[in-house]
């Protein structure tokens, strides 16, 4: 659908810029997701905002935010819902579930499958569901079903064969059976799931009585509602400005390993090097969810790093490691004798078995320079518990699923 009358030009003009940006990006590789970006009046779907932000906003626009102050909806980031799009593979007369309900998405894909009554968008906040009803309605796609309901759980009418492409739009802790039980035989879930401290959207296909991933993207979501919702747990090592964050309730002392950073650190580098275009740290992140366990991910402030507590720690944390009186993570340094764009990955650890850990975390690190760092991305596989096939390897327990990365 596009809209007509007074002020229609700029709109249009800024949603054909948008689509041009994201083809040359690569968020875009489809002619029909193209179209579909295209038709949508995105704009529509954030009036809180300017038509130029939401066209050309990097990332995702909030549109609800709790008592807290925190966000609970948004529109993503346009070359996210692209990307995303583009790992469905949503293809005309297919039935799609979207859980997490911001209007836009549900539109997109009613262009996609060609009949909006195909599309069933739902979520657990009456709020957002009724604001989703209302402006999918002003936009053109008023037969898209909209249901209010907690989306980690069976849906009413479901197609009996199944969904044909379910699309996740809210951060998940868990894949919910609910998901793996109403996915049709051939169709593909795509959820933005967190395991270990990662955040990543995956598309999973059927592998056998299995999901197998054949896509990973880097993003960040709000978080789910409802039963489902499962906050991390979070030790803090010094104050609020040096954090472990620890999902899958792995052990972990919290006493003990707070006072092991007071403590002194070791360092060992690994000679492992990484450009910074070369896209690396993200795919050894994941790796080593299936490499090593207990496994997390160490988060400072730049305070922390102005007063020397850690070292080189991304704005997103580093990877760290564990035991019941000692911690490692992962961190960065620039080498005089590489170019000014490369950096070696290395290891500090603190506690008493510290020289230990940096030794088990730099060595699973070489493994993956040696083994998998030319092999593309990892591996993510969802077993349901019962399941014969899981191999006996590291697993990140899930209430619903074990995941196995390799």
């Amino acid at each position: 659908m596009t809209e007509t009358g007074v002020g229609a030009a700029a709109p249009d003009a800024l949603r054909t810029r948008m689509v041009a940006d994201l083809r040359a990006r690569g968020a875009i590789t489809s002619a029909e997701v193209e179209a579909a970006f295209l038709r949508v009046p995105r704009h529509l779907f954030a009036p809180e905002v300017t038509a130029e932000e939401v066209y050309g906003a990097p990332e995702a626009v909030f549109t609800k935010y709790n008592s807290q102050g925190k966000p609970v909806s948004s529109v993503s980031a346009p070359w996210l819902h692209a990307e995303m799009l583009e790992a469905a593979q949503v293809a005309s007369g297919m039935t799609v579930l979207e859980v997490g309900s911001g209007g836009c998405n549900a539109a997109l894909l009613a262009e996609l499958v060609g009949d909006q009554s195909l599309v069933t968008t739902i979520d657990i906040d009456p709020d957002i569901s009724a604001r989703a009803r209302k402006q999918l309605e002003e936009a053109g796609y008023g037969r898209v079903r909209v249901q209010e309901a907690d989306g980690s759980k069976p849906i009413k009418d479901a197609p009996a064969q199944g969904f044909d492409r379910i699309i996740v739009t809210v951060g998940a802790a868990d894949l919910s059976a609910a998901w793996l039980d109403q996915l049709a035989p051939e169709g593909r879930l795509v959820v933005p799931l967190r395991f270990r401290g990662l955040s990543r959207t995956i598309a999973f296909a059927r592998e056998r009585e299995h999901l197998r991933s054949d896509t990973l993207i880097v993003s960040g979501f709000v978080a789910m509602q409802g039963d489902s919702a499962h906050a991390p747990h979070v030790v803090r090592l010094s104050g609020a400005d040096v954090r472990l964050v620890v999902d899958e309730d792995q052990p972990v002392d919290d006493k003990a390993l707070a006072q092991a950073f007071t403590g002194p650190r070791h360092e060992q580098w690994t000679g492992v090097e990484l450009s910074g275009s070369e896209g690396l740290l993200p795919r050894l992140e994941v790796w080593l969810a299936g490499a090593i366990a207990p496994y997390g991910r160490l988060r400072a402030t730049k305070v922390a790093a102005d007063r020397g507590l850690v070292g080189w720690v991304l704005d997103k944390g580093m990877p760290a490691v564990w035991n019941h009186d000692s911690l490692a993570y992962l961190t960065l340094r620039r080498d005089p004798d590489i170019p000014q764009e490369s950096y070696e990955l290395g290891v500090i650890a603190h506690g008493p078995s510290r020289e230990h850990l940096a030794v088990h975390l730099a060595d699973a690190v070489d493994r993956f320079d040696r083994e998998a760092r030319t092999t593309g991305q990892p591996v993510v596989r969802a077993y349901r518990h019962d399941d014969k096939e899981v191999p006996d390897e590291v697993t990140v327990d899930k209430p619903s699923v074990r995941l196995v990365v390799t």
